[in-house]
């Protein structure tokens, strides 16, 4: 019994992450590749997905009979989502540009085979998945949100006390619970549209990484195309050709270990032990997280790994390597760009010219070695075209995001439909401006680079919930950017943020991902969660305005450092050492 009570918790860890372990291998060795995926990614039923047929709504995505699965040549941009390749239902040949012929839904066709009206990936609302796990995904999500609540108001003055002993066994438990319950979920999951879209991606790219953008007609950043070669080289294989679905999502539940891990060794720097450990429990299983990752198999949480790394490095001084990140970034995705103002703002407070050489240095370098293998028979400014199509591609007011302009109907509606005096575009222009502006001035009156993180997350709630063109998942690095801010301005409103972003990143996602009804349906889930985005985004600006104008935002001194080795040194909820600010806590 002694050695129970001395042990009990070490146990019962280890027992928790043997039994993830087993599952996922178990799940893993009775996947058939050849029956379980096909059934899933390519007949999908009702509820749309891989599986569809000719006709209205049919094809890839809209209910319907199976089609061919097979997709020749690559397709276009997987992150909006629209398709391509061969229409083998409809006995097309040609491979569309995203946006050519775009059905509501988000396919490319016109009315039969691969995405007619209701049709659809990406935006689309024609539903991307089985139904099956919609129940237990919200189920889990409710848990998960409550206890969150309720663990942030029982906690909110206490120290959190856990055994030292066990500090480095439970915090490889959670990381390893977290892996392991992915990857034992992954393989059952159809998953997006997106998938086959990537899929075909690292199929082209691994038969001729330099002609990926001349032999096909993606219209997606290059960055991420090495992870595609990959991917595409691993899965030619016999062993691994049957998994090629958890293979894709694989590089993206990895980068949700790693943020979770980077947040936790911030963390363990600057708070308790306990709170670090409830902030990697907190990313590990948020919902918002795990359904993007897992269920859609989208690359957000890669996105987000970089932007927390470039935010981190930022406040670390390492300019150079931040600005690295920062292009990797805009390389991986165009919406990178909306992080770049925080480098700027950082680059202009330092007021020396070294950060600046550092920066454009590393930018120029990454681009060159990043874009060099696919410029071969390709025009000089063929990445600049790329973009400019990329960019292009959505004229709507919102795609599918839940925001302002989805609040009040502005949802699949044409950017250029007049809203008062001008046009959604211009307005969102405008607020884009506005943000901007809202931030550099922040950022001027906080004087300290631990602002970062802060003006990352008023830049991506405020492009996300007033600029036009905004998809569901734009503000899936909010979640993480709030937790940052916590610990970088020590106000404990930013958990409260990182709990609300979370919540109305999953409405979104979840109501995207499993949606089967039309893209004009004004529903209940829509209203809510746009109208709390505008609420959060308000409150984050009232937030954002206290800590800017405190004298005592931490610079990080040795004192505010919390020694691992060092128990009694352990704060409590949201509390710091000297120089940190606390005053500002409602």
């Amino acid at each position: 019994m002694n050695v129970w009570k001395a042990n009990g918790l070490k146990y019962i860890l280890l027992f928790s992450f043997i039994l993830c372990a087993v599952a996922s291998v178990v799940s893993l060795w009775s996947y058939s590749g050849s029956s379980a995926s096909q059934s899933a990614a390519v007949r999908q039923g009702p509820s749309g997905g891989f599986g569809g047929g000719s006709g209205p709504g049919g094809g890839m995505g809209g209910p319907g009979q199976p089609t061919n699965s097979s997709t020749e040549g690559t397709s276009t941009s997987g992150d909006k989502g629209t398709t391509a390749g061969n229409d083998t239902s409809s006995g097309g040949s040609g491979v569309a540009r995203d946006g050519q012929h775009r059905g509501p839904g988000g396919m490319s066709g016109n009315g039969s085979g691969m995405g007619g009206p209701g049709g659809g990936m990406g935006g689309g609302r024609s539903g991307n998945s089985s139904s099956a796990y919609a129940t237990p995904l919200a189920i889990f999500a409710a848990l998960f949100f409550g206890a969150f609540v309720f663990i942030a108001y029982r906690f909110r003055a206490r120290e959190w006390k856990l055994g030292e002993r066990n500090r480095g066994l439970m915090l490889w438990t959670v990381l390893g619970v977290g892996f392991f319950l992915r990857m034992a979920i992954a393989p059952w999951i159809s998953g997006h549209m997106d998938l086959m879209l990537f899929r075909n991606w690292a199929t082209t790219a691994a038969d001729s990484l330099s002609g990926f953008y001349t032999n096909g007609s993606s219209d997606y950043p290059p960055f991420y195309i090495y992870i595609l070669y990959v991917i595409g080289q691993i899965g030619s294989t016999d062993a691994f050709s049957p998994y090629m679905s958890v293979l894709l999502r694989l590089p993206n539940i990895i980068a949700d270990i790693v943020t979770a891990y980077m947040l936790y060794r911030l963390a363990s720097k600057r708070v308790g032990y306990g709170i670090s450990l409830g902030l990697a429990i907190f990313y590990v299983f948020n919902p918002a997280v795990f359904i993007n990752s897992t269920f859609w198999g989208q690359v957000d949480s890669f996105f987000t790994m970089l932007i927390v790394g470039m935010i981190v490095l930022l406040v670390e001084n390492r300019v150079g390597w931040s600005a690295v990140l920062f292009t990797v970034a805009v390389l991986m995705k165009p919406q990178g760009i909306i992080y770049g103002p925080v480098l700027f703002f950082e680059l202009l407070r330092q007021r020396k010219i070294q950060p600046w050489l550092l920066s454009i240095g590393g930018a120029v370098m990454t681009t060159i070695l990043v874009i060099l293998p696919f410029s071969w028979g390709q025009e000089p400014l063929w990445l600049l075209d790329l973009y400019k199509g990329t960019v292009g591609e959505y004229p709507y007011a919102s795609v599918n995001a839940y925001n302002f302009f989805a609040l009040i109907g502005g949802n699949y509606t044409q950017d250029t439909t007049t809203l008062f005096l001008f046009s959604y575009h211009t307005w969102g222009m405008i607020c884009i401006v506005l943000v901007t502006l809202f931030t550099w001035w922040m950022y001027i009156r906080s004087r300290k680079p631990q602002f970062a993180a802060a003006a990352a997350l008023v830049l991506i709630a405020g492009v996300f919930t007033f600029a036009s063109s905004m998809h569901e998942r734009y503000l899936f690095p909010a979640a993480a950017l709030a937790v940052l801010a916590y610990l970088y301005l020590r106000d404990r409103r930013f958990l409260w943020l990182a709990g609300g972003f979370s919540l109305t990143i999953f409405l979104n996602t979840f109501n995207i991902f499993y949606s089967s009804n039309s893209r004009d349906q004004y529903g209940i889930i829509l209203c809510v969660t746009s109208l709390l985005n505008v609420l959060l985004f308000g409150y984050l600006v009232k937030v954002v305005w206290d800590c800017s104008k405190s004298t005592t935002i931490e610079t990080a001194p040795s004192t505010d450092r919390v020694s691992p080795e060092l128990p009694s040194a352990q704060p409590a909820w949201g509390a710091s050492s000297q120089g940190v600010n606390t005053t500002i806590d409602s």
